[in-house]
């Protein structure tokens, strides 16, 4: 006898205190689009209650450092037919993380649940594009982070030397 798996369907939100009726209405959204598939979603220690509070009861528990490798296994060995980010709260820019675990997890499908009870159906090479310009983006910054680091300390560096040299005394 062979038995089949059940579709599942990968929800992935920082799931803050306030977040519950945007996961909620994503919730509602991948119901009527996969209506036999069951939902799970990857927690911290700080978002499973607020998860557990909207009916998500299936979570893979990423609660320490060492364990996103355990949970990138996981996800990808459940097979999810798609991945839906919930973008409430903060900025789609802000979801760098979300959107390169949708991407690592295999999901053939992945949504945007935008605020209010907006779905969008993107796909993984858009999804790919975008993850691929945030980070860029991001290294662009640490990069101007680290120039001007680099331009302050020089600039401390110089002013020590005109005062007085490299033993000067402080008074």
């Amino acid at each position: 006898m062979v038995t089949t798996r059940a579709e599942s369907v990968l929800l992935l939100t920082f799931a803050r205190r306030g977040e519950e009726q945007a996961i909620r209405d994503a919730l509602v959204a991948l119901e009527h689009g996969f209506p036999a598939a069951s939902v799970f979603a990857v927690a911290t220690p700080a978002s499973a209650p607020v998860l557990k509070s909207v009916w998500v009861g299936d979570l893979i528990l990423h609660d320490s450092p060492g364990s996103a490798r355990r949970v990138l296994r996981e996800v990808a060995a459940r097979k999810p037919k798609a991945a839906a980010i919930v973008y409430a709260g903060a900025a789609p820019e802000a979801h760098l993380k979300l959107e390169t675990l949708a991407l690592r997890s295999g999901a053939p499908a992945v949504y945007r649940c935008l605020s209010g009870d907006r779905v969008q159906v993107i796909g993984r090479l858009r999804l790919c594009g975008s993850v691929v310009c945030k980070a860029v983006f991001a290294c662009a910054r640490l990069t101007a982070a680290a120039g001007m680091c680099c331009v302050a300390f020089s600039w401390l560096r110089v002013a020590q030397l005109l005062a007085g040299g490299r033993r000067a005394s402080r008074p």
